[in-house]
């Protein structure tokens, strides 16, 4: 199986730069079927920041809101027809941490999950699967939720975005080992985002998982931080396990507990973070292994198990 994109599959002759975990609009009234309209305002919004990714060399842009937080499949067709970015829609779903799961994620036993993820991925114009655990430990929903995913990936070969806050990745990838999933289709998102040592991002880089440097731009972490850790990466020989993105949303609607720490700039990366780590002593092709070659070797699962 080739990942496919919101307007049909991607191409294996090149992706331009991939931003592995963004984020276009995201709603949790959509689980109530009170999802907020989109205005015209708010969809130029997101045709601009596009355009801009492409005019910086952006190619590729995976969309990390699965169905109830505010999906729309055929918005993001719309807007990666309309600006020539290829645009990559999660199945699967979100934690508990913040929000109870939609209504037919939580009862759902993960055999049901995994079939439903295999059908988004299959026929629903779908090319990952995000699944997501809270701080501290993993619900028994958030269990199910991982148990499907690693059943849709031994079915699909489609790669993992998977979710944590403040660690759980070395417990993300205990179970999916377990299940029989490939680590280097996981990739594991917001990595030493929190107050994670160094360590454990070599720890998890080690076991064979694809690292996500993913929330390059937020407050929480200055550039320094994120270069300082790719470069002790480099140091332990493990840039190849390198992603970098940030988590960036145009429109959120949903807990407040996470609005106050949404941003909006997908262009830090490119702009800031790549000509930091220039004078940082990378050379042009470490910095390309990290934005355009590692995540299209995760997402085309190019050397892994299909």
């Amino acid at each position: 199986m080739f990942t496919r994109s919101v307007t049909g599959p991607l191409p294996t002759d090149g992706l331009g730069q991939v931003l592995p975990h963004e984020h276009l609009l995201i709603d949790y009234g959509q689980m109530g079927d009170a999802a907020t309209p989109v205005t015209a305002e708010v969809l130029e919004r997101c045709r601009s920041v596009l355009i801009r990714l492409r005019d910086i060399g952006v190619g590729t842009v995976v969309d990390c809101t699965p169905p109830g937080y505010g999906r729309d499949l055929s918005l993001l067709g719309e807007l990666s027809r309309a600006t020539g970015v290829r645009l990559v829609a999660s199945t699967g779903s979100f934690c508990e941490q913040w929000h109870p799961q939609p209504a037919d994620v939580s009862p759902a036993p993960a055999d049901v999950l995994a079939q439903r993820f295999v059908q988004e991925l299959e026929d629903g114009g779908c090319g990952v699967i995000k699944v997501a655990t809270s701080h501290d430990a993993i619900t028994a929903n958030e269990e199910k939720l991982l148990l499907g995913a690693a059943a849709a990936h031994r079915a699909t070969g489609a790669p993992i975005v998977s979710h944590t806050t403040d660690g759980m990745g070395l417990e993300q990838l205990e179970l999916y080992l377990s299940e029989g999933v490939a680590l280097d289709a996981v990739l594991v998102s917001h990595v030493c985002s929190g107050s994670e040592p160094f360590d454990y991002a070599l720890e998890l880089a080690a076991k064979g998982a694809v690292l996500g440097l993913d929330r390059v731009g937020h407050t929480s972490h200055g550039l320094d931080h994120w270069v300082a850790l790719v470069v002790e990466l480099k140091r332990a020989g493990l840039l190849r396990q390198v992603t970098l993105s940030h988590d960036s949303v145009q429109r959120f609607v949903g807990p407040a507990q996470i609005a106050g720490h949404t941003f909006s700039d997908p262009t830090v990366v490119t702009t800031q973070l790549v000509p930091a780590l220039r004078r940082a002593g990378l050379t042009a092709e470490e910095t390309h292994l990290m934005t355009h070659d590692n995540p299209r070797r995760w997402l085309l699962r190019e050397g892994g198990a299909r």
